[in-house]
């Protein structure tokens, strides 16, 4: 199962999680990404950590219209936090558990919107190692929710997917930081969330 240290939402939220062989690292192994232009950004000039990755966001996806579905802007988009927190066994994996579906369906009851869903198996160094199980129980939970409905899974990298859960015309919160960063981005542009009650995110 591969590992990976790209976490943008830890990234704005939690910045002295990653030292500077991690942020050297990120920038190594993800040159062109919002995390890289983020990072070297700061470096320089310590700015207001969310204004600094909309104005990254925003200018990207204003010269890259061609890589979003033509009708993102009519849709919802929900996220979901899917691998190690789907069956892992630490703190931080339990209290990021996923949405119960009937939750779901209750949240989403009058949206008419067509649905995207956005999110794929994430594993960090502090994962769990029952890898196997979080897989097949997170392909198991990603097609109940698209069956439910009549969703689309966009599989993308996770800064394309930032993009879409900001674009679209309503967003469902997932678990975890990055779903926090879209939903604060959306409440920045004076855009509409569902957001989620949790304990922790």
């Amino acid at each position: 199962m591969e590992l990976s240290n790209y976490r943008l939402g830890d990234l704005i939220y939690y910045p002295g999680l990653f030292d500077s062989n991690l942020l050297n690292k990120i920038i190594n192994d993800y040159p062109d990404s919002f995390a890289t232009k983020y990072i070297i950004y700061q470096s320089m000039h310590h700015d207001d950590n969310l204004t600094v990755i909309i104005d990254i966001v925003l200018s990207f996806i204003k010269n890259n219209t061609h890589l979003f579905p033509d009708d993102i802007q009519e849709s919802t988009v929900i996220h979901l936090r899917l691998g190690d927190v789907i069956a892992g066994n630490t703190w931080h994996e339990k209290t990021k558990r996923p949405l119960d579906i009937d939750e779901m369906k209750e949240l989403l009851a009058n949206d008419t919107n067509k649905k995207y869903v956005i999110g794929k198996q994430f594993y960090c160094n502090t994962s769990s190692t029952n890898y196997n199980e979080c897989s097949l129980l997170s392909i198991k939970y990603l097609n109940e929710v698209l069956t439910t409905f009549n969703a689309f899974h966009l599989e993308n990298t996770a800064d394309i997917d930032l993009c879409c859960g900001i674009m679209a015309k309503n967003f469902l919160q997932g678990r975890g930081y990055f779903s926090k960063l879209i939903v604060e981005i959306r409440k920045k542009l004076n855009l509409p969330v569902i957001e989620i009650l949790t304990t922790i995110d």
